[in-house]
C-alpha cells in the first residue's frame, strides 16, 4: 500500500478517534446536566428552605441564600416563600432595586399578602424613602395589625413624616400590653423631641435606656434630648455609651458636635472624619439639626441640615428644618423656598403647612 495511503487512514482513524471520544464527552455532560435537574424536586423543597432559611439567611449569609431561593423558584416558579427570602436577602445586603423588583413579582404570581407589604416598606424604610415605605407599611399593618414588627416601623415613618401623634398614639397602644418594651418608649422620645416637648422626650429616652441598657439606639435618643436642652456634657456622655456599644455615624458626629459646643475642636475633627467613613442617615443628622436649632446654634444646625439633605435629597425633614432656621434669623424668602420645597416632598406634615403660611 503506498505512503500515502497509509498516511491518510491513519489520520483518518484519529479523527475517528477524537469524534469518539468528544461524542462521549457530550452525552456525559448531558447525563450529568439531566442527573443534576433531577436532583433537586418540588419534594425537596422542604430541605431546600430549611438550608437557605436556618443555615445561610439566619446566620447572615445572605449571597448563598439567594442561590437556595432561586433554585426553589426554579422548581417552583409560584412558590410565594422563596420570593419573600430572595427579596428579604437583598434588602439586608443593600440591593434595594433588585428586592422591590422581587417583592413586587409575588403580586404579578397572584399574592396578596402583609409580607409582601412589609419587605417593600422595610426596603423603602432602609433606602429612606420615608413616603413609599409609610403607603406599604399602611398597607400592611391593615392586613396584619398584630404584627410587631408592621407596628415598629409603622411608627417610625410616622416620625420620619412628622406624624408625630399618631405615632405617639399607635406606641402607647402597644405599650398597655406591652410594658416593658423599650422601642416603644424611644419611639414615643423621638415623637415629643420633634414636637419640641423636652419634658415628656427626656422622661421616655430615660424609661427606653432603663429598660435595655445594651442598645445603642436608645442613647442615641437621650443624647439628642440632652443637647436640645443645652446639657452638653450629658449628650456627650450618651454619645459616648452608644459608640462603645456600636460604632456608627450617628454617634461620631454626636461626639463631634458635642466636642465643637465644649470647645474642644480637636476631638471634633477628630469624630467628623470618623463619621465620614460610615453611612448617614438623615433623619438622625435632622435630629441633630433640631437639637442645635433649638439652643440657637443657627451655623452648626444649618450645617447638619446641609449634611442631610446631600446625604438623602429627596427627604423632606432637613428642609423643615432648614425653613425654620431661616424663619427665626428673619431671613424670610431663603425660610419660604425650604419650606415649600418640604412641604412638595411630604404634605402630610400639618407643622410644615403652618409655618409655610406664616411666611407667605
Amino acid at each position: 500500500m503506498p505512503k500515502k495511503e497509509v498516511k491518510q487512514k491513519k489520520w483518518a482513524l484519529v479523527l475517528l478517534l477524537v469524534f469518539v471520544i468528544i461524542l462521549v464527552l457530550v452525552l456525559i455532560i448531558n447525563q450529568k446536566s439531566k442527573i443534576i435537574k433531577l436532583k433537586y424536586q418540588k419534594q425537596d423543597i422542604p430541605k431546600l428552605f430549611q438550608l437557605a432559611s436556618e443555615f445561610y439567611y439566619n446566620q447572615g449569609n445572605y449571597l448563598d441564600a439567594i442561590q437556595q431561593y432561586n433554585k426553589i423558584i426554579e422548581i417552583d416558579p409560584k412558590n410565594y416563600g422563596a420570593y419573600m427570602g430572595l427579596g428579604n436577602s437583598y434588602t439586608q445586603l443593600g440591593r434595594y432595586k433588585e428586592a422591590i423588583k422581587i417583592f413586587e413579582k409575588t403580586f404579578s404570581i397572584g399574592y396578596i399578602d402583609f409580607r409582601t407589604y412589609y419587605g417593600l416598606g422595610l426596603t423603602y424604610y432602609s433606602m429612606e424613602g420615608y413616603n413609599k415605605s409609610y403607603t406599604n407599611l399602611k398597607q400592611a399593618y391593615e392586613l396584619n395589625p398584630g404584627n410587631k414588627a408592621v407596628v415598629s416601623y409603622l411608627i417610625n415613618d410616622y416620625n420620619a413624616l412628622g406624624l408625630y401623634d399618631e405615632a405617639i398614639k399607635l406606641a402607647k397602644d402597644r405599650l398597655e400590653n406591652d410594658t416593658n418594651n423599650t422601642h416603644y418608649y424611644r419611639k414615643i422620645a423621638l415623637a415629643y423631641l420633634l414636637k419640641n416637648d423636652l419634658t415628656k422626650a427626656l422622661e421616655n429616652a430615660q424609661k427606653a435606656v432603663s429598660y435595655d441598657q445594651i442598645y445603642a439606639p436608645n442613647y442615641l435618643a437621650l443624647a439628642n434630648v440632652y443637647l436640645s436642652m443645652g446639657s452638653k456634657e450629658d449628650a456627650l456622655s450618651e454619645f459616648k455609651t452608644a459608640l462603645a456599644l456600636r460604632a456608627e455615624n450617628t454617634a461620631y458626629e454626636g461626639l463631634s458636635v458635642s466636642y465643637e459646643l465644649l470647645g474642644d475642636n480637636e476631638k471634633s475633627n477628630k469624630n467628623s472624619k470618623a463619621a465620614n467613613f460610615l453611612p448617614r442617615n438623615s433623619f438622625s443628622l435632622s435630629l441633630l439639626g433640631f437639637a442645635l436649632l433649638n439652643i440657637k446654634e443657627y451655623d452648626k444646625a444649618i450645617r447638619e441640615f446641609n449634611f442631610a439633605i446631600s446625604n438623602t435629597p429627596e427627604y423632606y425633614l432637613p428642609y423643615k428644618g432648614l425653613g425654620k432656621v431661616y424663619m427665626e434669623i428673619g431671613q424670610k424668602e431663603k425660610a419660604k423656598t425650604f419650606l415649600q420645597k418640604a412641604w412638595e416632598l411630604n404634605n402630610l406634615d400639618k407643622e410644615t403647612a403652618k409655618l409655610l403660611e406664616q411666611v407667605k
